[in-house]
This record gives structure tokens, sequence and C-alpha cells, in this order.
């Protein structure tokens, strides 16, 4: 099996957010240089090199786990190797930001317990081990469009055959956590998916999730929790999802 070649890509902060920690005021309180670049924009450049040399078959059925290790900041460039199932993405200086694994012919995970839940009247302070509200979107060629033109994305395959690219579905599972947990700055710290389906547009993008832990890692508390997207029916992605909802700036 041919392997991915190493990649580079320059990391973007690519629009405001509600979460602060991706603004410089605001991240700096926490300890950080500047604003952090959000994780799920890594995890979509990550995923270039293995799009790029296994195609639409790895949206398929293709798996990646990455954990972001070090802080990321706006115009940092990065290379991303893959060799014998493990993934490094490091700065120049050759420091690692990211680590993980992937690679095509992903074990078909459990999607039984999955199922679309009412969103709560409003985000609860503290998640809990159990089911999240659903959330859904449109899924466009347009917002498809823009978001390639956001990341860099430099593959022309996602506009060819009209493929969602995959860090849009990560922000789904992002938003599963913001529209249910009323969160202050937050960081995502790693992502599990398997890959079931290339997702085609249009279509409507639905997340369905359930918390599986909370506990405390050093001084922030963490939250736990699987998740499952579809494009229409279809499933198209399965996840286990880890980040910090509450952090101690002390």
């Amino acid at each position: 099996m041919t392997a991915p070649a190493p990649h580079r890509f320059v990391a973007h902060v690519v629009e405001e957010s509600t979460n602060k920690i991706h603004e410089d005021d605001v991240a700096r309180r926490y300890g950080f240089s500047g604003a952090l670049v959000p994780g799920v924009e890594l995890f979509a450049r990550t995923t270039t090199p293995l799009v790029a040399v296994w195609g639409a078959e790895w949206l398929s059925r293709g798996r990646i786990d990455l954990r972001f290790r070090r802080p990321t900041y706006d115009g940092d460039e990065l290379l991303v190797e893959a060799a014998d199932g493990r993934l490094t993405v490091s700065d120049p200086s050759g420091e690692v930001r990211c680590v993980g694994s992937a690679g095509l012919g992903a074990d078909r995970p459990d999607l039984t317990g999955y199922r679309q839940v009412a969103a709560p009247p409003e985000p609860v302070a503290d998640p809990v081990v159990g089911p999240l509200g659903s959330v859904s979107e449109a899924g466009t060629v347009e917002r498809n469009d823009w978001y390639l033109d956001a990341i860099g994305e430099p593959l022309d395959l996602y506009r060819q055959e009209a493929l969602v690219h995959p860090g849009l579905l990560l922000r789904l599972v992002n938003e599963l956590l913001m529209q249910n947990v009323a969160l202050g700055p937050w960081i995502h710290t790693s992502s599990d998916c398997r890959f079931l389906s290339a997702a085609r547009l249009p279509a409507e993008l639905t997340a369905h999730g359930r918390v599986t832990g909370v506990g405390r890692r050093g001084r922030h508390d963490e939250v736990r929790y699987d998740a499952l997207v579809l494009a229409g029916d279809e499933p198209v992605l399965q996840v286990h999802h880890t980040a910090l909802y509450r952090l101690d700036a002390a």
C-alpha cells in the first residue's frame, strides 16, 4: 500500500468563533502566546495527505486518531508525516504538535444507541453521562467551497465530486458540545474517527451523541463523548471526541 507523502501547510484561525480561546487576549489569560488555531482545522489539514494518496476510498472506510499535544498559533507552518500507520504533525524546529495514527480499512463500529434526541431548553453548566441533544445543518456546496478556501485545502476532489470535507463533519461534532453545554473558553484535545461512507452534497448533516465520561485533567474539566454524523440517512462518520470544557486560568 502506498504511504502518504509528507505534507506542509500553514495553520490558520479561519473565522471568528464563539469560543474565545481563539482570540489573542483571552488565550493569553490562560497562558498561551496568542489565539489557538482550532483543533478541527488542524485535523482538517492533517487529512490532506491521506486523501491525496487514498482518495474518496479513505473518506468511505478510513480511520484517523489525532491528539493535540502542543498549542498551534495562527500562521504556524506544520509538517504532516505518516509512516507505518503513525502520524506526527510538527513545526520546522521539530517540535511535535499532534500525534496519532491513520490508515485505510477501518473496522465498522457499533452504531446502536445513536438516536435523535431533542435539544435541551438551554445548555447545561456541566455535561453528564448520557445522550446529547442532536444537531443538524444544511450541507451545501457553497458552504463546503467556503471551507475549502478558508483552510487552504489543495485537493480538487472535494469540488469535483461534491464531497463534504472531513473538517466540516468534525465541526458538527464540536457543535454537539456547544449546543448542549454552556461553554466559556474551551479546547478540543483529541478525535478518534472512523469514516463509514463519503458524504455527498447537498445533504442534511446531522450529529447524534452521548457523553461517555466527565472528569478532571490537571486543573481543567474534561468531557469525553461519542458522536455519529449522518448525511441524510447515511452514517458517514463515527467519532470518540475529547475536550477540556472548562479551563482554569490560575
